[in-house]
C-alpha cells in the first residue's frame, strides 16, 4: 500500500506543480522568461514583507514587558493554523472532488484511503508555502531574541512539520461528510454551494464568539492583574481555547526545557497522527459516496461550454458571452466560492465581529467620523475597485476556458464583444460585493444616500478598469493546461501579477486623491476620479482590442 501511495504522491506533485512543464520551459528559450518572472515578483514583495517582519520583531518586546512572551508564539501559530483551516476547506473540496485526475484514479484498483492520503500529502506541501511565511518570523524572533537553546530549535522543527496536519484533517473530515450528505438528486450543486456558505459563516462566527468570550472572561476577572503577573501563560490558556492545537504547540515550545514541553509536543504530534488515521479510516466509508455525481457534473460542464438551449435565445453576442461566464461561475462551486466568496467574506467578518461583541462603541465611531463621510466613501470606492482584481474573475477569464479557448477563437464573435461580455461577468460579482458592503456600512450607520450612490457608481467604474487590467495580463499569458478548476484561480501566476499591478494602479489613484484633498473641494475630487477611471478603462480597452486579436491568432 505504501508503494501505491508514494507513486500517487509523485504523480500528484508533478501534476499539481507542473514540474515537467517547468523543465520544458527551462529548455525553451521562448518560455524561459516566464520561469524567471516568478522570482522577480517574489523579490518585489520583499520590502512589504520586511516591514511586516520588523513589526513582529518589535512586538516581542511588548509581550516580554508584561511577562506574557508565550502569547507572542501563540499569535503566530494560531493565525497560521486558522488561515490553513479556512483556506483548507476550498483546497480540499477542489483537490478531492473537482480534480480531473479522479476520472483516471477511480477505475484503478485503489482504495479511497490511498487516493486521499496521496492528495493529503500534496496539499501539505502547498500549505507549507502558506503557513511558513506567517509563522517563521514568530518562531525565529522568539528563539533569537530569547537566546533559546538547541532543544527549542528541534522542537520548532517538529512543530513546523506538523502545523498543517490538524487544519487539513479537520477540513477533510468536514468536507467529506458534507459532500456525502448533500449528494442528493436534483439541485445538488445549489444545495452544496448554499450549505457550504452557511457552514463557513457558522464556523467563522463560532471562532469569533469563542475569542470574544475568552477576552471578556479575562477582562471581567477580578484577579486579572494578579494572575497576569503570576501566570506567564495566562493569555495562552485563555485565548488558545479558540483552537486548542495552537495552544499545545505554543506550550510545547515555551516549556521546551521541562517535561511539560515534551508532553505537549507528544500531544500535538500524536493528535495529528491520530487525526490523519481517522480521516483515512473515514474516507473508506464516505469518500466515494460524496464523489459519485460530482465527477459527472464537473465533466459535463466543461470549461466554457454552452448549452444548446442557450443558442435558441436571442441575445446580443456580449450578453450571451457574459451570461455564459456567469453561469460557469455559478455552476462550478470552486469558481463561485473563490469569486463571490472573496468579495463578501470581509464585510461579513466585519459585521459578525461587531454583532458578537457584547459592547461595540459605534456611537463613538459615528461621532469621530462626524460630517466627514467622504472618508468612508473614498475607502469604500477603493475597496470595491480593488475587488475588481481580488474577485479573480477578470484576471482568470481566459485561463478558466482551459483547452476549450479554441471555441471562442473560431466563433464569429467580435473582440469588443469578448471584452464587454467578460467585463459584465466581473461586474455581476462586483454588484454582490457592493450590496454586502453597503448593507454592512448601513447597519453600522456609517453611510448615507450620497455615499451609496458614489460607492456604487465610482466603484463600478474602478472595477471596469481593474477587470480590464487583469484581462490584459491573463490573455498575454493564459494558463490553459490544467486538471483542477482550482488551478486557474488559486495556482495561477497571473492572479499574483494582476494583484501587484492592480495595487500599484490603485496606489497611484489614492496618492492623487490625497494630494487633491489639500487643494480642492471633495465634490470636484469625485468628478476627477470618475474622469480618471473612465480614461483608464478606455486605455485598457484599446490595449485589449489589439492584444486579444493578436493572441487569438498566435495561441496554439
Amino acid at each position: 500500500m505504501m508503494n501505491r501511495i508514494l507513486s500517487l504522491i509523485k504523480i500528484d506533485i508533478n501534476n499539481t506543480y507542473g514540474l515537467s512543464a517547468i523543465k520544458y520551459r527551462l529548455k525553451s528559450k521562448k518560455d524561459r522568461w516566464q520561469i524567471i518572472l516568478f522570482p522577480i515578483i517574489i523579490l518585489s514583495l520583499l520590502p512589504s514583507y520586511y516591514l511586516l517582519v520588523s513589526g513582529i520583531y518589535k512586538m516581542y518586546d511588548t509581550f516580554l514587558v508584561i511577562g506574557q512572551k508565550s502569547m507572542f508564539l501563540l499569535y503566530g501559530i494560531l493565525i497560521s493554523q486558522l488561515i490553513l483551516t479556512f483556506t483548507g476547506f476550498l483546497y480540499v473540496l477542489s483537490k478531492y472532488y473537482f480534480s480531473n485526475d479522479m476520472n483516471i484514479l477511480i477505475p484503478l484498483p485503489l482504495r479511497p484511503r490511498d487516493i486521499i492520503s496521496a492528495k493529503f500529502f500534496t496539499m501539505m506541501i502547498h500549505e507549507y508555502l502558506t503557513s511558513l511565511p506567517i509563522v517563521l518570523p514568530f518562531i525565529i524572533t522568539y528563539g533569537v531574541k530569547g537566546n533559546e537553546g538547541l532543544i527549542y530549535w528541534i522542537y520548532s522543527l517538529i512543530i513546523l512539520l506538523f502545523i498543517p496536519v490538524i487544519p487539513l484533517v479537520l477540513a477533510s473530515i468536514i468536507v467529506m461528510a458534507f459532500m456525502k450528505f448533500t449528494n442528493i438528486k436534483g439541485k445538488k450543486d445549489l444545495v452544496r454551494i448554499v450549505g457550504y456558505a452557511i457552514m463557513m459563516i457558522l464556523l467563522i462566527g463560532f471562532q469569533l464568539k469563542i475569542q470574544s468570550m475568552a477576552g471578556s472572561s479575562m477582562m471581567n476577572d477580578e484577579d486579572f492583574l494578579y494572575r497576569l503577573v503570576t501566570d506567564s501563560n495566562l493569555f495562552v490558556r485563555k485565548l488558545g481555547v479558540s483552537f486548542p492545537p495552537s495552544m499545545w504547540a505554543t506550550l510545547a515550545l515555551y516549556n521546551y526545557m521541562s517535561l511539560t514541553g515534551f508532553l505537549y509536543t507528544i500531544l500535538f504530534v500524536g493528535l495529528s497522527l491520530i487525526g490523519f488515521a481517522f480521516m483515512a479510516f473515514l474516507s473508506e466509508r464516505v469518500f466515494f459516496d460524496g464523489l459519485i455525481g460530482s465527477i459527472e457534473v464537473h465533466t459535463s460542464q466543461g470549461s466554457g461550454r454552452v448549452k444548446a438551449s442557450d443558442f435558441s435565445k436571442n441575445y446580443s453576442a456580449y450578453i450571451a458571452l457574459g451570461l455564459k461566464e456567469v453561469k460557469l461561475l455559478l455552476r462550478t462551486p470552486i469558481y463561485l466560492l473563490n469569486s463571490v466568496g472573496g468579495v463578501v467574506i470581509f464585510p461579513i467578518l466585519m459585521i459578525m465581529s461587531i454583532f458578537l461583541e457584547e459592547a461595540v462603541p459605534m456611537g463613538e465611531l459615528n461621532m469621530l467620523i462626524g460630517q466627514n463621510y467622504h472618508i468612508i466613501n473614498l475607502v469604500g470606492i477603493g475597496y470595491v475597485t480593488m475587488l475588481g482584481i481580488l474577485n479573480c474573475v477578470g484576471c482568470t477569464t481566459f485561463s478558466r476556458e482551459g483547452k476549450n479557448l479554441w471555441i471562442h477563437r473560431t466563433m464569429p464573435i467580435e473582440v469588443k464583444d469578448q471584452i464587454f461580455g467578460r467585463v459584465l461577468s466581473s461586474l455581476f460579482v462586483q454588484l454582490i460585493g457592493i450590496i454586502v458592503l453597503l448593507g454592512c456600512l448601513a447597519y453600522m450607520g456609517l453611510i448615507n444616500l450620497q455615499g451609496i450612490f458614489l460607492i456604487t457608481i465610482l466603484g463600478l467604474l474602478g472595477s471596469i478598469a481593474m477587470t480590464e487590467l487583469g484581462m490584459i495580463i491573463d490573455i498575454y499569458r493564459p494558463l490553459l493546461e490544467w486538471d483542477n478548476p482550482q488551478k486557474p484561480m488559486k495556482q495561477n501566476l497571473n492572479v499574483l501579477i494582476a494583484m501587484g499591478v492592480g495595487s500599484l494602479y490603485l496606489l497611484a489613484i489614492g496618492f492623487l486623491t490625497y494630494k487633491l484633498m489639500e487643494i480642492i473641494d471633495i465634490i470636484f475630487i469625485y468628478g476627477i476620479l470618475a474622469v480618471v477611471l473612465i480614461v483608464s478603462s478606455y486605455i485598457f480597452y484599446s490595449i485589449l482590442l489589439r492584444l486579444i486579436k493578436r493572441q487569438f491568432e498566435v495561441l496554439e
